[in-house]
C-alpha cells in the first residue's frame, strides 16, 4: 500500500462519483478494457478515458494488463453513493407531504429511506384515506400518537377496537380528545369499555405517527395535516423506520396524561 499518495478531498470524491458513477458501475459489474467499456456505455471513448483516470486518482479503480477493476474502496463508494441517490429519490417522492410540516419537526432520515408516500391534492383524499384505513383495520395491534380525527379515521379505529377487539393504544392531542368527546361520545364510551383500548392526551403534536402490527410485518405511518385538512401520508415497513417511530411514540407517550373513562350519556 502506498502512503505517499495525496488523498482527494471529500467534495472531490463526491464530484467524481456524481459524474463517473456509470463508469464505476460498469467496472464493478465486470472488469474490462477501455475499448469494452466504450462499447458498452453510451458515451465517447474520450469520456470513458477521463472517467477512468479520475476514478483511478480517487483510488476507486485499478488497472492491470489493460483491464480495469474496482478496488474495495470503489465498490464501497459506489454502494454508498447509490444508497445516497436512492435516499434523495425517497425524499423527493415524499416532498409534497413534507411541505406541509414545519422545518424543525422531529423526523429521522431512516423514516424516509425506502418509504412510500401519498400526497393529497385538492379533493383527492381517497387514496390516502384508504391506505390509512387498511393500516388500522388489518392490524393485530396499533400504537401511536394522533393529531387528527377525520370521520373515516374515527370509524376505522372504532371498528378495529369494538368489532375486531384489536389492542389499540393511542395518545391524542387535546383538540382531538375534545372532538371525540363532543362529536363521538357514544362511540368513545363503547370503545373505552373494551379493556384493550387505551387513550391518553397530550397538548400538541406536529403530525400523527402510528405503528400498526400487520400480519406480515409492522408498518409505521406518518399523517400530515394542513389548514385544509389531510395533507398526505408517509409509510415505511423497514426495521429502522419502525424502530425510530416506536421510540418517537414512546417519547410523546411519556409526556401524555391519562384520561377518565367517559360514560355514553
Amino acid at each position: 500500500m502506498r502512503f505517499d499518495m495525496v488523498q482527494p478531498e471529500a467534495n472531490e470524491v463526491f464530484d467524481v462519483l456524481a459524474s463517473r458513477a456509470d463508469v464505476l458501475a460498469a467496472v464493478v459489474r465486470q472488469p474490462r478494457t477501455t475499448a469494452e467499456l466504450a462499447g458498452d456505455l453510451p458515451v465517447s471513448r474520450s469520456t470513458v478515458d477521463r472517467g477512468l483516470r479520475e476514478l483511478e486518482r480517487a483510488g476507486f479503480v485499478e488497472t492491470k494488463d489493460g483491464v480495469h477493476r474496482p478496488t474495495l474502496a470503489g465498490r464501497m463508494a459506489l454502494d454508498t453513493y447509490s444508497h445516497f441517490v436512492e435516499c434523495l429519490d425517497d425524499i423527493d417522492a415524499a416532498a409534497a407531504v413534507l411541505d406541509s410540516l414545519d422545518s424543525d419537526v422531529p423526523l429521522a432520515p431512516a423514516f424516509l429511506d425506502g418509504c412510500g408516500a401519498i400526497a393529497v391534492a385538492d379533493g383527492g383524499s381517497g387514496p390516502a384515506l384508504s391506505k390509512l384505513t387498511s393500516f388500522v383495520e388489518e392490524a393485530e395491534s396499533v400504537r401511536g400518537c394522533v393529531r387528527g380525527a377525520l370521520p373515516s379515521q374515527v370509524d376505522a379505529y372504532y371498528r378495529t377496537v369494538v368489532q375486531n377487539g384489536t389492542p389499540v393504544d393511542l395518545v391524542a392531542t387535546d383538540d382531538v380528545v375534545q372532538r371525540l368527546v363532543t362529536a363521538y361520545r357514544p362511540q368513545l364510551a363503547e370503545a373505552w369499555s373494551v379493556d384493550s383500548f387505551s387513550l391518553q392526551a397530550v397538548e400538541s403534536l406536529p403530525y400523527s405517527l402510528v405503528v400498526s402490527d400487520l400480519p406480515d410485518s409492522p408498518v409505521a405511518f406518518l399523517v400530515a395535516y394542513s389548514e385544509r385538512g389531510l395533507a398526505g401520508i408517509i409509510y415505511n415497513e423497514s426495521r429502522p423506520a419502525v424502530a425510530w417511530a416506536r421510540r418517537r411514540i414512546d417519547d410523546w407517550r411519556n409526556d401524555a396524561a391519562p384520561l377518565p373513562r367517559p360514560s355514553g350519556d
